[in-house]
């Protein structure tokens, strides 16, 4: 179970990477695609600016998750979410001008991984409950 959390985790920080670290008319597609969701969602009630908060909660849930379930430890796992947000909006800072780095986005993805590692929480638990042996794969 955990090395295809962890194949997936490094999947979906290919897609974090691309989305926070890349020009933001790259990530135009996904944008959109959430705001046309939240405000169908909300029937119109949601602005840009509730919707990018909601993006920015929403885009770290699975990783908190996944990396709960690689580290087995959904407290550390949602302190790595907040170094991870805090990484990314620093590059923002350094090197893409053309991004707005904001302590609300490291807020918010920290938010989110808080969400992901919580939701983890009964999956670490119960690998952690497991004798040794079971949780090695099975080679045939």
């Amino acid at each position: 179970m955990r090395w295809s959390a962890a194949f997936l985790l490094a999947l979906y920080l290919v897609l974090v990477a691309r989305l926070t670290l890349a020009d933001p008319s790259s990530g135009r597609l996904v944008f959109a695609f959430a705001d046309a969701v939240a405000t169908r969602l909300s029937a119109g009630r949601l602005e840009w600016s509730e919707t990018e908060v909601l993006a920015n909660i929403a885009l770290f849930v699975p990783a908190g998750f996944l990396l709960a379930v690689v580290l087995g430890r959904p407290m550390l796992s949602m302190v790595v979410c907040v170094l991870g947000a805090a990484c990314i909006e620093l590059a923002q800072q350094r090197f893409l001008p053309s991004r707005v780095p904001s302590r609300a986005d490291v807020e918010h993805n920290g938010l989110g991984g808080l969400f992901g590692a919580l939701l983890a929480w009964p999956f670490a638990a119960r690998w952690a409950r497991m004798p040794e042996d079971q949780k090695q794969p099975m080679v045939a």
